[in-house]
């Protein structure tokens, strides 16, 4: 990417990320009071701590989706809503763990194999979570009284295919998947940022 490129991208993303923003406290305005309320506005929390815009964006997106609609506005009674949240966990998941893991330069059978054994601990971790708000606290997400296990792992199964897609497209177009996350204010920053320790 030339500068004028760079320069495009970071005010687009950077306005892609304010709309989100925006729509996601707007939303919450008219959203009926519960405790889903404080824990989508607590979570907006995390934002402070993720340093770059497309990550952020992809984080708001997530909780938006997953959180505000899913949980605030009862998504999550649609249909085939919850495996599409899965679906994107998984493609995320491995997004972030190509990012992070990429400096370490390991075999490439390996680099996809661990970043899909990363995104599967993970969702195997949040069916743990659902498990325990069954068992602590009566709440079925997991679906347990009425599909039994089929819903736990219906969930695993989307993650792992939504990882397993993304994993080929960074395996297939790795510059381009690599063009996303890399913008020259993102890298601006942190040479700035090790320029002051």
């Amino acid at each position: 990417m030339n500068n004028s490129s760079y320069f495009f991208y970071n005010i687009n993303m950077k306005t892609f990320y304010k709309l989100i923003l925006i729509l996601y406290i707007f939303t919450l305005l008219f959203a009926p009071i519960s405790i889903h309320i404080a824990v989508s506005l607590i979570l907006l929390i995390a934002l402070k701590w993720i340093p770059y815009t497309i990550y952020r964006i992809e984080y708001l997106l997530y909780i938006y989706l997953s959180q505000v609609l899913g949980s605030v506005y009862g998504f999550y009674l649609f249909p085939y809503y919850d495996k599409c949240i899965h679906f994107l966990s998984g493609c995320l998941i491995v997004l972030i763990a190509n990012k992070y893991l990429k400096p370490y330069q390991l075999p490439s059978k390996i680099f996809y194999i661990f970043i899909n054994t990363i995104e599967m601990s993970i969702a195997f971790l949040w069916e743990i979570f659902e498990y325990c708000g069954l068992v602590f606290f009566q709440h079925d997400a997991s679906r347990h009284f009425t599909t039994g296990v089929h819903d736990t792992m219906q969930d695993m199964i989307v993650s792992m295919i939504g990882g397993l897609i993304i994993t080929y497209l960074i395996y297939k177009f790795p510059s381009c998947i690599d063009s996303l996350y890399i913008s020259q204010q993102d890298t601006q920053m942190t040479t700035s940022q090790q320029s002051h320790t």
